[in-house]
C-alpha cells in the first residue's frame, strides 16, 4: 500500500467533507483550488510556506495543482474513501471516521483554521467565483502568462503576495482575528480586478 502525504491527506477529505454540504459532489480541480486558498491563508497568518507539506505548481490555465494532492486523490479513490461520479469525486461514508480522528489531532489545528476559512467562503462565493478571483492572485496570474510548469510560492516570487497581505492585516486585524474575514475580503478585492479585466 502506497504511503501517501499524511498533510495532502488530511486536507483532500477536509475540504472534501465541507465543499460536500454545499454540492453532492466536487471536482478534483476544485479540491486543488481550495487547498491551495487554504496555503494562501496560511502565508497570510505568517507561517512558513514549507511546512504546509506539500507543493503546488501553475499550470497554463492558470490553476494550481499538487502532485500530493493528485496522488492521494486516486488513492482514496482506490481504498474507497471516496468513489467516482463523472468527472468529480464524493467522500463516502469510510471516510468519515479517519476524517474525525484526524480533525481531533493538535498538529491539525492551525491546519483547519485555514482549510475552513477557504471553505466557510462558498458561503459568499460560488466555486467559479473563488476560481475566477483567484486567478488573479499573483502567483497564478505569474502562471498563467509564462506557462511553464513551475512551483509557486518560492522566495523570489512571494513578495507580491506578501504586499497585498500586509494591506489586507491593516484593513481587518483590528476587527477580527477570524481568518474567515480575510479570506471574503482578499477574494472580493481579487474577484473585482477579475470583473474589471473583463
Amino acid at each position: 500500500m502506497m504511503r501517501l502525504n499524511p498533510d495532502a491527506t488530511f486536507d483532500c477529505l477536509y475540504v472534501a467533507n465541507h465543499l460536500q454540504v454545499k454540492q453532492l459532489s466536487i471536482s478534483p480541480q476544485e479540491i486543488h483550488l481550495f487547498t491551495y486558498l487554504a496555503c494562501l491563508l496560511w502565508l497570510y497568518k505568517e507561517r512558513v510556506v514549507s511546512d504546509w507539506g506539500y507543493d503546488f505548481v501553475g499550470t497554463e490555465l492558470g490553476a494550481p495543482f499538487s502532485r500530493d494532492i493528485d496522488t492521494v486523490l486516486k488513492e482514496l479513490l482506490a481504498r474507497g474513501y471516496f468513489q467516482k461520479m463523472h468527472d468529480h469525486v464524493q467522500m463516502t461514508k469510510l471516510a468519515e471516521q479517519p476524517l474525525h480522528d484526524l480533525s481531533g489531532l493538535i498538529i491539525n489545528q492551525e491546519r483547519i483554521e485555514c482549510l475552513q476559512a477557504a471553505c466557510v467562503s462558498t458561503a459568499a462565493f460560488s466555486v467559479g467565483m473563488v476560481s475566477s478571483a483567484l486567478s488573479k492572485e499573483p502567483e497564478l496570474m505569474r502562471a498563467k502568462a509564462f506557462p511553464s510548469s513551475r512551483f509557486l510560492l518560492e522566495d523570489s516570487a512571494r513578495s507580491q503576495l506578501y504586499i497585498q497581505f500586509d494591506a489586507l492585516r491593516k484593513a481587518v486585524s483590528k476587527q477580527s482575528n477570524d481568518l474567515r474575514l480575510p479570506a471574503i475580503v482578499w477574494l472580493t478585492a481579487l474577484y473585482r480586478f477579475d470583473e474589471r479585466e473583463k
